[in-house]
């Protein structure tokens, strides 16, 4: 299916950072009943109510206000996302996911070749993106399956997005979707959870990375873990060291590592292929 930019993987996140609104999940390529069945969803990880009078999801030719019914938002079921909670958009009529209420009916289709999804605030700040960065089609996703964010706190990159599996919401046409619209994604609680514990402040010299990873159908014994660094948003990992154990520790010695902004990163893969990651942001000093 034309439209993929990468692979999609398995896996789950930690990332400690402030509760946010994300763009959670794309449908561009719809669902088996057809490939006009698109929906988008959108997550309040914080502990408060978001009122989205004044926000506008948007990507090229396309601009939908979230908060009212005009331009590109046919209607409007409700504009506050509780707690925790989904908001979920459909593309036309309310008959995409079969016993689920659209919070937002919308006008605008999702190219093939990959389109940036933008969230904008009322004061205009940029909440949240989708696909951003990814040079050709969709960081995942396909005809069918949906493109899901593995964590409300993952960046916006090629690991950081996979393709959604079969769940129990239907297409119009009785057929599984792959995609979870309005839950949590399938994928990410069969995942192991990962934890990492870093130093404060600009790393040098020996840093003591420790780690623990925890699945919820497999023994510690049988779980891989790697520690990797990324310079480029989790693009592409250089390993740090690989075959380790579940939890423990490593004294990393950065003095060889190029200095400035970097992820770093503890991945965790059950026999099933199945993986998870702990992510943190840092800086290296050289």
């Amino acid at each position: 299916m034309k439209g993929l930019c990468a692979a999609a993987f398995w896996l789950a996140l930690v990332i400690p950072a402030a509760a946010q609104v994300v763009i959670n999940e794309v449908a561009w390529g719809g669902t088996e009943a057809s490939p006009y069945d698109e929906w988008i969803e959108i997550y309040n990880a914080s502990d408060e109510p978001v009122d989205l009078t004044g926000w506008i999801l948007a990507w090229e030719g396309v601009t939908i206000p979230l908060g009212e019914e005009s331009g590109n938002t046919v209607f409007l079921r409700r504009w506050v996302i509780e707690p925790h909670g989904y908001f979920l958009l459909e593309r036309t009529a309310d008959d995409t996911v079969v016993g689920v209420e659209a919070d937002l009916i919308y006008r605008g289709a999702l190219a093939n070749r990959g389109e940036v999804l933008t969230l904008v605030d009322p004061e205009g700040n940029v909440v949240s993106t989708a696909n951003a960065g990814c040079p050709e089609g969709w960081w995942a996703g396909t005809k069918g399956a949906s493109m899901e964010r593995v964590s409300p706190t993952a960046p916006d990159g090629r690991l950081f997005w996979r393709t959604g599996l079969p769940g129990e919401l239907l297409d119009a046409a009785g057929a599984p979707i792959r995609g979870t619209p309005g839950g949590p994604n399938l994928a990410y609680l069969s995942s192991p959870r990962v934890e990492l514990a870093l130093p404060e402040g600009p790393l040098s010299g020996i840093v003591t990375w420790s780690w623990q990873a925890v699945d919820p159908d497999t023994p510690a014994g049988e779980l891989q873990v790697g520690l990797y660094v990324s310079y480029d948003g989790g693009a592409t990992l250089q390993p740090v060291a690989e075959a380790l154990p579940a939890s423990g520790s490593y004294d990393w010695d950065t003095t060889a590592w190029e200095p400035g902004p970097v992820l770093l990163v503890v991945k965790a893969v059950d026999p099933d292929g199945f993986w998870g990651v702990a992510v943190l942001e840092a800086e290296l000093a050289g």
